[in-house]
């Protein structure tokens, strides 16, 4: 299986769009994984739920969010109510309204009717877009959202989510472009396990631990090493390039510290304003 690694898909600076656009548009939608394209972004990062009859959905949390979401009716959702994806059949969360609710933490958020999205649908979306529109293929950087504490409550086990996510990557006609990333390394284990030519990301934002020691608990060395942008330093990204790695901080969303990471000549960074980030590296900011 070819992939980003070994072709030529894979751009000199990966600028992701985190969660597509999440500062500008609804996170983890359809539209604001377009908006990510037209401001610059040539990678797409999202997040993956599961729901109860087996279809991989776009969300970052594993229930219907109250704080940015409205219910079928465009109610308010109580605080309360804990409306778990992995819970529900894909046509009842589909009709929660993900993106017309006011969300305080992105004040400029645009306000629009949209739903949570299956992957597939997403992609084929985003194909279509950058097809029509005579743009670049997109690199698609998938984010599995799991941990041991709440296998079968929130999501599948790790071999079942493996075996969905990458038979539905491969179905689609997007030549491999795309990395698995995860925070559960049994996440990132069990890929390998399936398919060593997939490229996975490792996500942290662990202070204390080295890289030696966290990739000796990942049993390999990924394709992509991704911290807290915070952690970044020279030294570090030093030493992850010279181990065969990509640094691929997240997510940063001010101009000095996008201007302080390009300097350290990381290899990409995730950020909620694509087109910011864009424009400080076309000059234009």
């Amino acid at each position: 299986m070819c992939s980003i690694l070994n072709n030529k898909l894979l751009p000199t600076f990966m600028l992701a769009g985190h969660r597509g656009t999440r500062g500008l548009i609804p996170e983890n939608t359809i539209p604001s994984m377009i908006k990510a394209i037209e401001d610059g972004a040539n990678v797409l990062e999202m997040d993956i739920q599961f729901t109860a009859d087996g279809k991989v959905v776009v969300a970052h949390d594993p229930y219907i969010n109250y704080r940015y979401s409205l219910d079928p009716k465009g109610q308010e959702i109580p605080q309360k109510q804990k409306l778990v994806i992995y819970q529900m059949d894909y046509q009842q969360v589909r009709q929660y309204d993900v993106g017309s609710k006011h969300y305080p933490a992105y004040p400029k958020q645009l306000k629009l009717k949209t739903h949570i999205p299956e992957l597939g649908e997403l992609i084929d979306a985003v194909e279509e877009f950058t097809e029509s529109s005579k743009r670049d293929p997109i690199i698609y950087n998938i984010e599995v959202k799991a941990s041991p504490k709440t296998d079968g409550m929130y999501h599948p086990s790790p071999q079942h989510i493996a075996t969905m996510v990458v038979s539905l990557l491969k179905q689609k006609n997007i030549n491999n472009r795309f990395y698995i990333q995860s925070f559960d390394i049994r996440q990132l284990q069990e890929v390998r396990r399936l398919d060593k030519s997939i490229p996975l990301g490792y996500l942290t934002e662990e202070k204390r631990k080295t890289v030696k020691d966290q990739l000796d608990r990942l049993g390999f060395r990924p394709n992509f090493y991704s911290p807290y942008y915070k952690l970044a330093h020279q030294e570090l990204v030093n030493e992850v390039q010279s181990m065969g790695m990509k640094f691929i901080p997240w997510t940063v969303n001010q101009k000095k510290d996008m201007k302080r990471l390009l300097q350290m000549n990381v290899d990409g960074i995730i950020t909620d304003y694509p087109g910011l980030l864009h424009e400080i590296m076309t000059g234009k900011y």
